[in-house]
């Protein structure tokens, strides 16, 4: 009996990217916490957590298909094959000249990290936002495509697409 209301059970919670509050999205990537994705967080159990986990990893995969990745995502990443392009060239040569360049590429890589290490101030970002748009955006309220399609147009440089 208690297994048929189990599947029977449909968790009151977030499912899209077009539902889900930003605010909540940037706090289940810090914290993990796949919980906020339920409307009522007193509905929470144990058991709910694969359910929630699937549906995290569905609006993820609905953010790649929409926005793909950050150009700074991209360029971390070309940095990163670059070193290890580097160390492998170094162990199959052993060339010092490849050494050299793998502290230089590492340095690279650092400064860009400790740049982006900035803590993230999503209320700082969304109040310089509403003034380029000429509107209030809330975190509790803005979804999470509104969030980025948003930046985007901003990236672009136009307000209207």
């Amino acid at each position: 009996m208690k297994q048929s209301e189990k599947e029977s059970k449909q968790l009151n919670c977030f499912k899209t990217i077009d539902e889900l509050p930003i605010q909540i999205w940037f706090s289940v990537q810090k914290t993990g916490e796949v919980s906020m994705l339920l409307k009522n967080i007193e509905e929470y159990c144990e058991e709910d957590a694969p359910e929630l986990w699937s549906i995290w990893e569905t609006m993820f995969n609905q953010y790649m298909e929409r926005f793909g990745l950050s150009d700074e995502f991209m360029e971390d990443l070309k940095n990163k094959i670059e070193l290890a392009n580097m160390k492998a060239d170094f162990i199959i040569s052993g060339d010092k000249y490849f050494k050299t360049m793998i502290r230089v590429q590492e340095e690279i890589i650092n400064a860009n990290t400790n740049i982006e290490s900035k803590p993230f101030e999503l209320e700082l970002l969304l109040a310089k936002m509403s003034k380029y748009y000429g509107f209030k955006l809330s975190s509790r309220d803005l979804t999470v495509a509104e969030y980025y399609s948003y930046l985007e147009n901003i990236k672009d440089g136009r307000k209207d697409s």
